[in-house]
C-alpha cells in the first residue's frame, strides 16, 4: 500500500494587505521589545534623529496606535520584518487563548504553549492540563506559512496553595494565574524582586513533582505509557485543531488554507534502503556471515559478533545482608536460564556465548543499606584480584530504585560504580524489589535477564554484533549532554574514533563551559587518527547546532595537521515534542512511518531533516507489539566549507550512517531513535560528573561501563 504521510502542520493564508505597527523608542506600557536583529532599512527611516546603532532595542504596540508615534506597514519579503511579523503572530496567539482564560506560558525554544484542563483525570490532590505548542514558520515545507501544532505532554498542578505547603524548598515551578513562575528563581533584578514581592501565596499552586508529592502524602502512580505514541499524539492535535483552532474566532487570526493538517510534499520524502542498516552476528559453525536486522529476534537465534577477549570471566555480588538469600535465585536464573514454558533466555552462556563462573571469595556482604560504602571499601582492600588472568564483573543488588526519594540513597550506585571502574572491574546494578517482583513472573524476567547479560557482554569487551558494511578508516566523533536539574548545569561527553562497523576507541567528559578542552580532544582524536590512517573526511555528530567559537578551535587544529579534508556537523535532536512530526495514514491504523523515512523540512540552501528509526521495513506485516514507536530525529547537516555540501550522494551517506549507528546500542534490546554516538556520551555525561574524584578513571575511559 502507498505510503500516505501527513504532518502536525496547518498552511495559513498570507494576509491580504500586511499589518500596519507602531513603534517607540521608549519602553511603554502594553509594548514589546524589537530586538535590534530586526532594525530593518524602513524602521531605521523612521527615526531618522536617533542614533539606533546604540541600541539593542526598540518597541511596538502592534497594532495599537500611539498618538504622534511613528508606524510602518511591514515588508514580509525583507527578512527582519517578516521576523518581527511572526512576532505579532505570537503575540495574537498568546492574546488570544489569554482572553479565553487559559494558562499560556513559553516552552523551552521560546514558543507559545497552551494549557487546556483535563476534563478528567483530575484528583482531590491535583488538576490534570493537556500542554500543547505552537510554532510558525513560512514557507519551509510549502509556499505558505505554516503553524506547527505539538502535544508536550501533561502536568499536574496541585490543589494546595504555596501558603499551605510547610516545607517551600521542595516547591519548584508553580501557576499564578494565567501564567507560571520557579519559586526559587534568583532575585537578581528589580524585575523579579517586584514579581516576588506581589505574589499573593493563597493563589499560586505548585506543579507537581515527586520530592513535594511525597512530603504531601499524594498517591504517586506509575505512569501509563501508550505502546503506540502516535496513535495517541495524532488524536490529541486531531481534537485540540478541531475543538479551539477550526473555529471562526481563531481562523479570524490565522485563516487556514484547510482546516486540516497538510500532507507531507512527496518531493521532500526519501527512503534508506532497510539493508543499509543489516547487522552482522557471529560466523556459524562452517565460516558462514550471519546477518540480521532485528537484534531481539536474531539473538534467540545466532551468536554475538564477537566474545571478550579474555576466555576467563568471573561474577560475583554485592550485596545486603537481607538479600543473601534471594542472590541463589537470582544467579541460577542468570546461569541456567527461567522456567516460563516460552524460555527465549536459556542463560548468560548461551545467550552471549562465554563461559562464566561465580568468584565466590570475592562476595562483598555489607549492614548498613544506607551507607554502605565504608563496608564494601575495607572488604575490597582485603581482596586480591587476578587481572593478568581473569575477567572480573560484579553485579551489586541494590535495595533502592531510581525513585528513592533520597537523593544519596539514590547515588550508592554511582559511588559502587566509580569504587570498582578503579579496580579495573564492571559492574551491572540489580534493583532488588523489581528482581523479586519479575522472579514470579518467569515470562517477563526472561527479557530483563536477556538486556543484562547483552549489557554484561558489551561492558566485558565482547562486540554483541556490528554494521554489516564492509569496514572503512572512517573518523566519526560523537558529543552528546546531559543536564543536572539539581545542580542546573549541563555536562558533555564525548566518543571518539568510532570507525563506520560502529566499534569505539575512548569515552572522555567536560563541563559544558570547557568547550576549549572539548575542541583540544577532538583535535587530538583526528591527529591520532590520521597518523595510521588515511581520512576522506571527519564526521562529528553533535547534540546541538555547533556554533563557530566551539567550531574555531577544530578548524586551526585540522589546519595545523594540514588536513584539507571536508569536516562535516550534524546536529541530531529528539523530536518528542515542540516539532514536527510525520505520520502514515495509510498503513494498519499503527500512523509510524517505514524505517529509513527521511524528509526535507529545511528551506533551500539549509540542509534539514525528520529521520524515522524503527522496526517497519515493508507494508505488508504488522507492527511488533513489543517495539519502540520511537518518533524521527532532526538532523541538520553543516559544514565550515560550504562546497562540501554540493554532494547530494553524500548528504545520503551522512544520513545513512545517522541511520546506522542508532542499531547498534548493547544496553537493550530495544530499538533506539537516536544514534550511539549521541546516546553513549550522554549516558557518560550523566553519571561520570557523580563521581566522587570527578574524573573517568583510565580504564573507564576504553569500556562500555555505563551501560
Amino acid at each position: 500500500m502507498q505510503e500516505h504521510l501527513k504532518t502536525n502542520i496547518l498552511n495559513f493564508k498570507w494576509p491580504n494587505s500586511a499589518p500596519t505597527i507602531y513603534l517607540t523608542s521608549e519602553d511603554i506600557e502594553g509594548s514589546h521589545p524589537i530586538h535590534k536583529s530586526k532594525f530593518s532599512r524602513q524602521i531605521k527611516e523612521v527615526f531618522p534623529d536617533a542614533d539606533l546603532s546604540n541600541k539593542d532595542q526598540i518597541f511596538t504596540t502592534f497594532t495599537t496606535e500611539i498618538p504622534d508615534a511613528p508606524s510602518i506597514k511591514l515588508n514580509l519579503v525583507d527578512g527582519r520584518e517578516l521576523r518581527i511579523y511572526k512576532q505579532f503572530l505570537k503575540h495574537q496567539l498568546r492574546s488570544y487563548f489569554k482572553s479565553k482564560d487559559y494558562i499560556v506560558v513559553k516552552n523551552f525554544v521560546g514558543d507559545v504553549q497552551v494549557w487546556m484542563p483535563s476534563k478528567k483525570g483530575n484528583t482531590e490532590d491535583y488538576n490534570l492540563y493537556y500542554k500543547f505548542s505552537f510554532k510558525i514558520q513560512f514557507a519551509k515545507l510549502t509556499d505558505l506559512p505554516e503553524l506547527i501544532v505539538s502535544y508536550d505532554g501533561t502536568s499536574k498542578v496541585l490543589t494546595t496553595s504555596v501558603k499551605d505547603i510547610e516545607d517551600s524548598e521542595l516547591i519548584k515551578r508553580c501557576v499564578y494565574g494565567q501564567k507560571t513562575f520557579n519559586y526559587q528563581m534568583d532575585l537578581d533584578t528589580e524585575e523579579k524582586e517586584e514579581f516576588y514581592n506581589a505574589i499573593q501565596f493563597e493563589q499560586a499552586y505548585p506543579i507537581f513533582n515527586l520530592p513535594l508529592a511525597r512530603a504531601l502524602d499524594i498517591p504517586i502512580e506509575e505512569p501509563v505509557r501508550p505502546i503506540n505514541k502516535y496513535q495517541k499524539y495524532v488524536a490529541l492535535i486531531n481534537n485540540f485543531a478541531t475543538n479551539y483552532l477550526f473555529t471562526e474566532d481563531f481562523k479570524a487570526i490565522f485563516p487556514f488554507k484547510t482546516d486540516a493538517f497538510i500532507d507531507v510534499p512527496l518531493n521532500r520524502i526519501n527512503h534508506i534502503d532497510p539493508q543499509v542498516g543489516l547487522l552482522e552476528f557471529g560466523k556459524d559453525q562452517y565460516g558462514n556471515k550471519k546477518t540480521h536486522l532485528v537484534p531481539k529476534l536474531a539473538m534467540n537465534n545466532l551468536n554475538p559478533y564477537k566474545r571478550p577477549n579474555n576466555q576467563n570471566i568471573k561474577f560475583f555480588f554485592v550485596y545486603h545482608t537481607s538479600h543473601k538469600e534471594a542472590i541463589k535465585t537470582f544467579y541460577n536464573n542468570l546461569k541456567f536460564g527461567v522456567t516460563s514454558q516460552k524460555k527465549y533466555f536459556k542463560g548468560i552462556e548461551a545467550y552471549v556465548n562465554i563461559k562464566a563462573s561465580t568468584s565466590k571469595e570475592h562476595f562483598i556482604e555489607f549492614t548498613n543499606e544506607n551507607n554502605p560504602i565504608p563496608e564494601i571499601v575495607e572488604k575490597l582492600e582485603s581482596l586480591t584480584f587476578d587481572h593478568d588472568n581473569i575477567r572480573y564483573a560484579a553485579f551489586y543488588l541494590s535495595p533502592f530504585d531510581k525513585f528513592t526519594p533520597n537523593p544519596e540513597d539514590r547515588d550508592i550506585y554511582i559511588q559502587i560504580k566509580e569504587l570498582f571502574l578503579n579496580e579495573g572491574i564492571v559492574t551491572q546494578v540489580v534493583d532488588y524489589e523489581k528482581m523479586v517482583v519479575n522472579i514470579e513472573n518467569q515470562y517477563n524476567f526472561q527479557f530483563s535477564l536477556q538486556n543484562m547479560a547483552l549489557a554484561m557482554h558489551a561492558k566485558l569487551g565482547g562486540a554483541p554484533w556490528k554494521l554489516a558494511v564492509t569496514d572503512k578508516k572512517e573518523l566519526v566523533i560523537g558529543v552528546g549532554a546531559f543536564t543536572n536539574q539539581g545542580e542546573n548545569r549541563r555536562y558533555i561527553a564525548s566518543a571518539f574514533s568510532f570507525q563506520n562497523n560502529g566499534l569505539f576507541r575512548k569515552f572522555e567528559y567536560f563541563d559544558q563551559s570547557e568547550t576549549d578542552l572539548l575542541a583540544g580532544s577532538i583535535c587530538k582524536a583526528i591527529r591520532d587518527f590520521t597518523s595510521v590512517a588515511e581520512a576522506d573526511k571527519v564526521v562529528i555528530h553533535f547534540y546541538k547546532e555547533m556554533s563557530y567559537e566551539e567550531l574555531k578551535p577544530i578548524i586551526r587544529g585540522m589546519h595545523t595537521l594540514g588536513l584539507k579534508i571536508p569536516l562535516y556537523i550534524l546536529n541530531i535532536n529528539k523530536t518528542e515534542a515542540e516539532d514536527i512530526i510525520a505520520f502514515d495514514q495509510n498503513w494498519n491504523g499503527e500512523l509510524i512511518p517505514m524505517s529509513g523515512t527521511y524528509i526535507n523540512i529545511g528551506p533551500k540552501g539549509e540542509y534539514k531533516y525528520l529521520l524515522f528509526n524503527n522496526l517497519r521495513y515493508n507494508n505488508t506485516v504488522k507492527y511488533p507489539s513489543h517495539s519502540s514507536y520511537s518518533f524521527p530525529i532532526k538532523l541538520k547537516i553543516s559544514s565550515p566549507t560550504p562546497e562540501a555540501l554540493n554532494d547530494s550522494k553524500m548528504i545520503r551517506k551522512l544520513i545513512e550512517q545517522v541511520y546506522q549507528f542508532s542499531r547498534l546500542y548493547w544496553k537493550s534490546l530495544r530499538q533506539q531513535n537516536v544514534p550511539i554516538t549521541i546516546k553513549y556520551p550522554e549516558m557518560v555525561a550523566e553519571i561520570a560528573p557523580r563521581f566522587e574524584s570527578k574524573e573517568i578513571p583510565p580504564f573507564g575511559q576504553e569500556t562500555l561501563w555505563f551501560l
